[in-house]
Order: structure tokens, then C-alpha cells, then sequence
């Protein structure tokens, strides 16, 4: 993407161009911005910087990752479900406007129209199951079905340390406190139920199934690691990240009503290799704190 700055332009800061003369969004200049792709006379620039006649500026993006196909694990006239791989985002935001789940949907219908809408989400690091609406009467009929507890969802946690109890209910509150990167326990946060059951346990880890109740950011990663379980790979909420660098937190099972036919629709999600190669070793008993 490239402009040549006439003479009527001159005097004018990089961002009046690419807003009024290029016509692109806040969102899509700040994505511009954190990407360093702005150049003008093919030098890096600022946002701030004015421009002169016949100064040339260009947009100097990499190109997206060309996924072949998204996994579909269902998919109808109105909804669509995949398997979201860990490192991609659920949907687009300034710093991944086109390489999120989302877009890489567009692209594989390849269908400048379509637009598909997220139906809760996963985490950047977080693999597994995610519900996208084709329409958007779908995405709210979903919405509606999501706090009705008539969709719902079922994760796969590698988690440190043993449970005294094999199964039970964690309920907390979460907000978000100044100077603190991602959300903590406090007095007067969003109210959190995490119900979770010990499937494996090794010396040092544990493999957990968990379900909430309650749909919050971070619900599941901040809530073990503040009750002494943080997740393996969670550089965020204190995990050893020894065998994986991103959270051992996988969506295997969704289960809801169809808005339209009604029918009940559970679709599940095999573990990724990452997790799967840990919950081996966890199995076989032989796991120790250096080990994870």
C-alpha cells in the first residue's frame, strides 16, 4: 500500500493521512503502528511526522499465515466450530488484525461478505474448541444461549501440585488490580465458579477436567493459580514453564442447543501433542518438578 503526497497534502502529519486520505480505521493505524510497518521514503517513521510534496508512504505488512484449512469439527448454514490452535487468536485486535481465527475463517470461505462473529473465546496461548456465528442473529441467539448455561464448555488443565479432594467447586471473585498484569482474586471482582476433576495425577502435576459457570477473563488461570495450582507453560500466573511455553489449557468439549432445530449438538477435541506428550509422562508415573 503506497501514497504519493500531492502538493494540497503537504504540511499534514502521517496519521491525517492514513485516516482522511487513505481512509483506513484507528484500529487498522494503531495495528500499522505496533507492527512498524509505516515507512515514508522508505525510512521508518512517526505517527507525528508531517509530510512534504511528492514524499511516498507505505503500509509494509507481512503477509498473513495462508492457512490451507481451518479444522472444522462442525458446521451448518448458520455455525461454524473449529479447532483453534494454540498461538492463534480467537478474533482480530490492533496487533493481529488478519492472522486470527476469524479472519483465517474469511479467507477459507473466501467470501469478502462473510463475516463470522466469535461465541466466547479462547486465549491467544489456549487451544481447543471455538463456536462462531455465520450471521449475526446467530451470534445473538448464541450469546443469549451462553447465559442461559444452555451452551457450555469443557477444558483439559495440566495443573501443578495434588488435589486434597479429587473433585469440587472453587468459588472466587476476580478484578483487575492497577499495576498488575492480568486479573487477580479480590473483594469486589466478577463473580467465578470453577468446578474441576482430577483425571491424573504425577509427583509434582496434576491433569484436571474443568467446567464454569460463569464465563470470565482468565476464569480458569487465575483462579487455580491463586488456590495453589498454576497451570504448566503459564508464564502470567507463576507455571514452570519447563515442557511448554504457553498455557497447558485445551477447550475439548462443547455442548449446546441448536437455536434454530433445537437439537443438541456436543462436539469434542482430542488433546494437541504438546499436552498429550506431559499427560504421558504423568501417566506413567515418572514425572518430576524438573521434568514440567
Amino acid at each position: 500500500m503506497q501514497k504519493k503526497i500531492k502538493a494540497t497534502e503537504a504540511g499534514l502529519l502521517v496519521k491525517n493521512i492514513l485516516s482522511k486520505q487513505m481512509g483506513f480505521s484507528r484500529r487498522e493505524i494503531s495495528r500499522f503502528h505496533v507492527a512498524s510497518a509505516i515507512y515514508l521514503n522508505d525510512e521508518k517513521c512517526r505517527l507525528t511526522q508531517e509530510v512534504h510534496t511528492n514524499d511516498v508512504l507505505t503500509i509494509r505488512l507481512e503477509e498473513p499465515k495462508l492457512e490451507s484449512k481451518p479444522v472444522i469439527l462442525y458446521e451448518d448454514q448458520d455455525i461454524v466450530v473449529v479447532n483453534k490452535p494454540a498461538g492463534i487468536p480467537s478474533h482480530a485486535s490492533a496487533e493481529h488484525f488478519d492472522d486470527d481465527m476469524g479472519s483465517i475463517l474469511k479467507r477459507y470461505y473466501q467470501d469478502n461478505q462473510f463475516t463470522v462473529r466469535t461465541v466466547g473465546r479462547l486465549d491467544k496461548g489456549v487451544s481447543g474448541i471455538v463456536v462462531y456465528a455465520k450471521t449475526k442473529q446467530m451470534a445473538a441467539l448464541l450469546a443469549s444461549a451462553r447465559e442461559e448455561q444452555l451452551l457450555n464448555k469443557e477444558y483439559l488443565a495440566i495443573v501443578k501440585g495434588k488435589f486434597v479432594e479429587q473433585r469440587g467447586s472453587l468459588t472466587y471473585t476476580l478484578g483487575k488490580e492497577k499495576g498488575i498484569r492480568g486479573r487477580s482474586v479480590t473483594m469486589d471482582g466478577q463473580k467465578c465458579i470453577t468446578n474441576y476433576e482430577v483425571i491424573t495425577e504425577g509427583n509434582f502435576f496434576s491433569l484436571i477436567r474443568v467446567h464454569i459457570e460463569t464465563g470470565r477473563l482468565h476464569q480458569i488461570r487465575a483462579g487455580m493459580a491463586h488456590f495453589g495450582h498454576p497451570l504448566i507453560g503459564d508464564r502470567l500466573y507463576g507455571g514452570s514453564m519447563h515442557a511448554m511455553k504457553r498455557p497447558a489449557l485445551h477447550c475439548w468439549k462443547v455442548e449446546f442447543v441448536h437455536p434454530k432445530t433445537k437439537q443438541r449438538i456436543i462436539i469434542q477435541c482430542d488433546l494437541p501433542e504438546d499436552m498429550q506428550k506431559i499427560v504421558a509422562k504423568l501417566q506413567e508415573g515418572a514425572t518430576t518438578s524438573k521434568d514440567l
